[in-house]
């Protein structure tokens, strides 16, 4: 197949050179508006208990706003009662009620806890009548574009924030870091190129299908952002994997070409046929372990999650597309001129050609297996313990970086306000037999379980259907009111004016927003608030049968760390068993041995548990965190952070693992014995992988300098997981193993050994 497709490549070389051509032109305009139309962090787990009371007050309560907008005013030298400052805010207040699709602003004078306690510092509160995310992204921007037409006086400072705003400006900040960190990295991968290859074009033509598969994928995204949620994190793991592997896989096939075209002799358009068989193979059969652990985080019913994967999937798939068409018809074009300018290969070749350094190192380690099998991989295990340690977090926006006007906004309102307003949680009661939730019987119901509620858990107040503060008789005279008129429908005629938020349309259901201790923005509190919820929810289970006519559901923002955890940490032990096995049996038919991927699988599950230590090194304990640029330290790592870099570190570990294997397993079925083609395989491939380890370890590092956290977490623990690959694994662990394994390497039993299946997988 691969051989029929590299000839259909060279022999429509052209052709094939203008569509992809051709396609960055779209695909450019796209990648430069992806921002505007991805979604921030979309962290919510479809089907959990807040996702659906999220779609219930969407729904039901068209007075409960779920997207808002804050305006956080301080001033240096007056204070609210003075006419400046009450004229400015009412300048605010008519310009958010000129807005279509924009609630009626709330201030200090509804609610006084709206101002500080020297009257300097206060915010008005905007609820957006959007039912979802993108209506409440657009009426924020429309809305935000008119504020900021309200000139300050002198003293005074503004700051916006609020969800929708939050989200966008993650959107911006996270684009900036990976154009940035782009922008930093890309020249000294252009050098390790150089000195890899030691031509300006061999070097350029990696660099360029890097370049370019991170380009065609944001172009993709930009398309399907239109009918998914696709979060902004998306476009940085494409700038990772896209660089990373494209540049990987290029090398690789660079690489190879020059051997057949200069090595064996052969010409341009048979060589890069033959490297389309060859090296072809390695990064199509690459492509897909990696694929493997990018298809599992699809798994958790988590909208973050899903994306990350749908964007690393689409990037590998376009990085395999190029290598497999683009690369070779430009290679078959190129022919000898891959070596332009010729005088610095030569250069390079005096300079870096010592071939059998790496044929030497691989006898030295063979000479003494036991050793440096066992230093090394206890060196592994010795990082692996501090994984024991892990603590996990979810991220708020007070470890977000300090130059974020929404972040400062918040900041601000928290000294105003009490913590606590900012991550309610809210408490719904349906009927089950659709009975009005006002009356007395199902009212008694929801106060009874609220007053329970309140005598276990932390809860400072509530505001809504009931209030345990009050007794429930102070309670009734508004709910009989609504009786004596036959509902609120028949009230409302009489009394245009009423509002009653927190009954639903269908007067089936309520709502009220209680608001507890613990504030969520630091890891106590944060662990604080998923027992509080885990803990409400469970004695609501518990007492359930008390309430037979109420279906009580918990959630709000406090909910979304829970919902997350859960729906993560529910289905890791399958993904890390599913990707295990499908691997293990891959990799086992691929090269017809059961001990090999034994060993791979072994250690690929060794390089993450070692990563996953020196993050809780850096992250929790501190340990150069200030060279990152970690101003506040989060104690803890992301609670998506171990999955995401398990799926992604398991295929990448895979990549200099196959590339070695193949070039052993070439040697030894032309004849080699088990030793001599370990120590050929290295030398063959030693050079290219340690340049190539060298270029994603780069990349990756880059992106550990970037402002995000999340970001730093990912780019570093996918550098640090490569350097372990490609250095220790690769370079001691490997043939110290094989060595030891001796024959066995290559044994497969018979009732394994599927002709079709083997034919297939080497085609």
């Amino acid at each position: 197949m691969l051989t029929r497709l590299g000839t259909f490549v060279v022999r429509f070389r052209l052709y094939i050179i203008l569509f992809w051509i051709l396609l960055l032109i779209p695909a450019f305009y796209a990648s430069t508006h992806l921002h505007n139309v991805l979604q921030g962090e979309v962290t919510s787990a479809k089907g959990g208990e807040m996702y659906r009371q999220e779609a219930l007050l969407n729904k039901e309560f068209p007075e409960q706003y779920l997207y808002n907008i804050l305006i956080v005013l301080k001033s240096t030298q007056n204070k609210v009662e003075d006419p400046v400052y009450s004229q400015l805010i009412e300048r605010y207040i008519k310009v958010a009620q000129s807005v279509k699709g924009a609630a009626p602003p709330v201030s200090f004078q509804q609610d006084p806890s709206m101002l500080s306690q020297d009257h300097r510092n206060t915010f008005v509160y905007i609820g957006l009548e959007a039912r979802n995310y993108k209506d409440a992204d657009v009426l924020a921007l429309h809305l935000t574009e008119a504020l900021r037409k309200v000139e300050l006086p002198k003293g005074f400072e503004m700051r916006l924030t609020g969800g929708p705003l939050f989200g966008r400006e993650i959107t911006t900040v996270s684009a900036k870091d990976g154009f940035n960190t782009e922008k930093r990295i890309l020249p000294i991968v252009g050098v390790v190129l150089i000195f890899a290859f030691g031509g300006l074009v061999a070097a350029g033509l990696p660099l360029l299908m890097g370049m370019m598969s991170t380009l065609l994928t944001l172009g993709i995204l930009f398309i399907l952002a239109h009918f998914l949620e696709i979060t902004s994190l998306s476009q940085n793991i494409v700038s990772m994997l896209g660089l990373g592997v494209g540049i990987d896989y290029s090398l690789l096939m660079v690489n190879r070409f020059r051997e057949e075209l200069f090595d064996k002799g052969y010409g341009k358009e048979e060589a890069a046929i033959r490297t389309v068989e060859s090296a072809g193979r390695t990064i199509l059969y690459s492509g897909t372990v990696v694929s493997i652990g990018l298809i599992a985080l699809l798994i958790p019913n988590v909208v973050f999650m899903h994306s990350l994967g749908l964007s690393g999937l689409l990037v590998v798939f376009v990085t395999i597309l190029l290598g497999l068409t683009l690369l070779p018809a430009v290679l078959s074009l190129l022919g000898d001129r891959i070596n332009t300018p010729r005088r610095l290969v030569r250069m390079a070749k005096e300079a870096w050609g010592q071939k059998r350094f790496w044929y030497q190192w691989a006898r030295y380690i063979m000479s003494r297996p036991l050793f440096f099998g066992i230093v090394s991989i206890g060196m592994l295990v010795c990082l692996s313990l501090f994984t024991l340690e892990m603590k996990l977090w979810n991220t708020t926006i007070r470890i977000m970086p300090d130059s974020m006007e929404t972040k400062q906004g918040f900041e601000r309102l928290l000294d105003i306000d009490g913590k606590y307003k900012f991550a309610p949680i809210i408490v719904t009661f349906s009927t089950k037999d659709k009975s009005p939730i006002w009356l007395e019987k199902n009212l008694r119901d929801a106060y009874s379980f609220m007053q329970a509620v309140q005598n276990q858990e932390p809860i400072i107040s509530m505001v809504g259907l009931v209030n345990t503060s009050q007794p429930l008789d102070a309670h009734l005279p508004l709910y009989n009111t609504i009786a004596g008129y036959g509902g609120i429908a028949n009230m409302r005629f009489f009394q245009p004016a009423v509002s009653l938020p927190y009954i639903s349309q269908d007067e089936s259901q309520g709502a009220l927003v209680m608001y507890h201790a613990f504030d969520g923005y630091g890891i106590t509190e944060s662990s604080a608030d998923m027992n509080t919820i885990r803990d409400i929810r469970e004695f609501r289970d518990q007492v359930a049968t008390h309430f037979p006519n109420l279906e009580i559901m918990v959630g709000g923002m406090s909910a979304i760390p829970v919902e997350m955890q859960d729906a993560i940490y529910d289905n890791f032990p399958f993904i890390v068993i599913m990707t295990v096995i499908v691997t293990y049996l891959l990799t086992m038919f691929s090269f017809g041995s059961i001990l090999l991927p034994l060993k791979a699988v072994f250690l690929n599950l060794l390089s993450v548990t070692a990563t996953y230590g020196c993050m809780v090194l850096v992250f929790q304990k501190g340990f150069a965190a200030h060279i990152l640029g970690i101003d506040v330290l989060p104690e803890a790592l992301m609670v998506v952070s171990p999955l995401i870099l398990f799926c992604i570190i398991f295929g990448l570990s895979m990549d200099y693992e196959i590339f070695l294997l193949n070039r052993i397993r070439e040697e030894y079925d032309a004849g080699a014995d088990t030793e001599e083609a370990i120590a050929i395989g290295m030398e063959k491939t030693g050079g290219i992988i340690t340049s190539a380890g060298l270029i994603m370890i780069l990349v990756f590092l880059g992106f550990a300098f970037a402002r995000l956290i999340v970001i730093k977490e990912f780019g570093l623990g996918l550098a640090i997981a490569i350097f372990i690959d490609a250095t220790i694994i690769r370079l001691m662990v490997v043939p110290a193993l094989m060595k030891l394994f001796g024959r066995a390497n290559w044994f497969l039993p018979k009732f394994l050994d599927i002709p079709i299946l083997r034919k297939a997988l080497k085609d």
